[in-house]
């Protein structure tokens, strides 16, 4: 089957109902046969091959982004590396609006993360984090508005509708919807989990406050593939708990986008007051983008195409559980959070407080330790990941080539 495949019907004006009916629940079906590791390495695929021409024009200019990624010089020369380790120097570099500037980093990600690159809607803050020794990059961290509800977070904080959206405080919080490590950084070296700690950075705090006027209280995020991730053992983060894995399976967009317009045209009285709910929600009249998508909207439309079609509303839940982790970087964030202090009030813990001083102390002893013991015992992996052999492959091929991969 070639879900992918671009030639398939995409037009309103042709829209045969039944016709794509049939392609829509095809299309979930077929999803709903792959495990999670499986699903998350076919979005990527798709990603590079659904508009495959243009990614072949592209790959000169992709091709060059291998040379910004930090390397080793001999991952297999211990002294070497050590040394090497020992003498990196991270920080975080916040990527400006420019839309240039914006699809580098937007190509980059999607170059050395297992997972698609979908933009969130609303805030969007893209960084990376880079070595000033040698000026190459580590890894990457995006920011976007955080997510409207999450269970095991809103009994953490305490939190009720009231606090999130009437007072706003949904604006104090933030989602890394990307954090990731390049590799051989990444396995050899822990290298999410210091790309993952720097997502608290008093550059990205100072950066939130001064773009949008609201101070930063925490940061959360959740992983692909349970509660066993590489956030557990960070001190910057708390582990809540999993997600309920409750969330509709998103369908290719080639069956997707035309029952989204099949909506906004034969539902428009719907679609229209669903919008402006969910721009309320999320705070769209306290600086979160008004003209763009918004949050939660995705999974209100995905319901009413099932609606539509005399799908139940549960049939396609992905059911893929995430871990969910939240670092408050105040020791009275939450009190803050559930209206009950002012913002002259709160106090910044310390080891948020020493920024990267703290996170480097932590970090580089583990790093060294988790690279000698891997010497030790022969299982270093070298390789370098990098998607852009993606490009042009079949799905069979992207398995072979790719699966073991995800998760790593």
């Amino acid at each position: 089957m070639k879900f992918w495949d671009t030639g398939e019907q995409t037009n309103t004006e042709t829209f045969d109902y039944d016709v794509m009916k049939k392609k829509f629940i095809e299309n979930l079906d077929y999803l709903k046969t792959m495990s999670v590791e499986e699903q998350t390495l076919y979005k990527k695929w798709m990603e590079w091959n659904t508009d495959l021409l243009g990614n072949m024009k592209r790959l000169p200019v992709l091709q060059q982004h291998y040379d910004s990624l930090w390397k080793p010089t001999d991952i297999m020369n211990k002294e070497l590396t050590v040394s090497e380790i020992n003498s990196l120097d991270p920080y975080v570099e916040i990527v400006d609006d420019d839309p240039k500037e914006s699809t580098r980093w937007t190509e980059i990600r999607r170059l050395i993360h297992t997972m698609e690159f979908q933009a969130n809607p609303g805030r969007n803050v893209k960084c990376y984090v880079k070595d000033r020794t040698s000026g190459k990059i580590l890894g990457q961290i995006c920011l976007g508005s955080d997510i409207t509800s999450l269970g095991v977070r809103d009994a953490y904080i305490g939190w009720g509708k009231e606090d999130k959206f009437t007072n706003g405080k949904l604006n104090n919080t933030t989602i890394a919807t990307t954090i990731v490590s390049t590799q051989p950084f990444g396995y050899n070296f822990l290298g999410g989990k210091l790309i993952a700690a720097l997502a608290t950075a008093p550059e990205i705090r100072d950066y939130w406050k001064q773009k949008y006027d609201n101070v930063l209280i925490g940061v959360g995020t959740t992983s692909l593939y349970g509660i066993h991730s590489q956030y557990n053992g960070i001190p910057h983060f708390k582990t809540l708990g999993e997600s309920k894995g409750k969330i509709s399976t998103k369908p290719d967009d080639f069956v997707y986008d035309p029952w989204h317009q099949w909506l906004k045209e034969n539902k428009a009285d719907w679609y229209s007051k669903n919008i402006t709910q969910e721009r309320e929600r999320n705070g769209a009249n306290m600086g979160y983008e008004r003209n763009g998508p918004v949050s939660g909207i995705k999974q209100k439309i995905i319901q009413a195409i099932y609606k539509e079609l005399g799908i139940k509303s549960d049939a396609y839940d992905h059911g893929f559980q995430r871990g969910v982790y939240f670092a408050q970087m105040y020791e009275n964030g939450n009190e803050f959070l559930c209206s009950k202090i002012e913002e002259k009030d709160l106090v910044l813990k310390e080891k948020f407080e020493k920024g990267t001083e703290y996170t480097m102390k932590w970090w580089k002893d583990k790093a060294v330790k988790r690279y000698e013991k891997l010497y030790e015992e022969g299982k270093i992996k070298p390789e370098v990941l990098f998607y852009i052999d993606a490009i042009g492959l079949t799905w069979e091929q992207m398995k072979e080539k790719y699966l073991k991969e995800v998760g790593r």
